[in-house]
Order: C-alpha cells, then structure tokens, then sequence
C-alpha cells in the first residue's frame, strides 16, 4: 500500500459522518429517568412512613407498658379487666383498627 492509498482510507475513515440519534432510544432513556424517579419518591415515602408507624407503636407500647407498671399484679396472675393495663391494651387495639385499614402496602400507584 501507498501513502497515498493510506491517506485515502484514513480520510474515508474519519469523513464518515454521525449517526442520526434515534428518537426511540432516547424516549426509551428519558422514560426510565422518569421511572427510576418515581420508584426513588415511592421509596423514600414508604421509608418514612414506615419509620413514622414504627414510632407509633413504638409510643404505644411503651404507653401500655408504663400502665402495667401502674398497679401491682393480682395475685392470682391474671390481669384485671378494670386496670390500666387493660386500658392501654384497648388503645393498642384502637390504633390497630384505625391504622391498619388505612395503610396501602399492597397497592403499586407510583
């Protein structure tokens, strides 16, 4: 081969111009942005609201937990119907009713 050949296909090589981007490819890329984000908000979200009810039943138990401690046991060892400790055991029950219906684990609305 010649120098000039060389030259030739080099040129040829390095002439050769872009390739059109392909409108697919980047809706297919601006599309998984976008989900990568909702799935980035739904996490966080979830995170929090998951750290907001573990404080919740955290502040309940500690609360039925202080109201055990309120009277001593009978000494059968049974727990009085009438005390606190049954109070707190009724609001424990309460909060479940109340929050458990309301929450959306199953759902997969981003």
């Amino acid at each position: 081969m010649t120098d000039a050949e060389i030259d030739k296909r080099l040129s040829a090589l390095l002439s050769e111009q872009a390739p059109i981007p392909d409108p697919a490819f980047v809706d297919r890329v601006v599309l998984a942005a976008q989900l990568d984000r909702r799935i980035q908000v739904a996490q966080q979200r979830a995170l929090r609201r998951t750290l907001l009810e573990c404080g919740a039943a955290l502040a309940v138990a500690l609360t039925f937990y202080l109201l055990s401690q309120e009277q001593p046991p009978p000494p059968d060892g049974s727990m009085s119907l009438m005390g606190p400790a049954m109070a707190g055991l009724v609001m424990l029950g309460l909060w479940a009713f109340v929050s458990l219906p309301n929450s959306n684990y199953g759902s997969a609305s981003l």
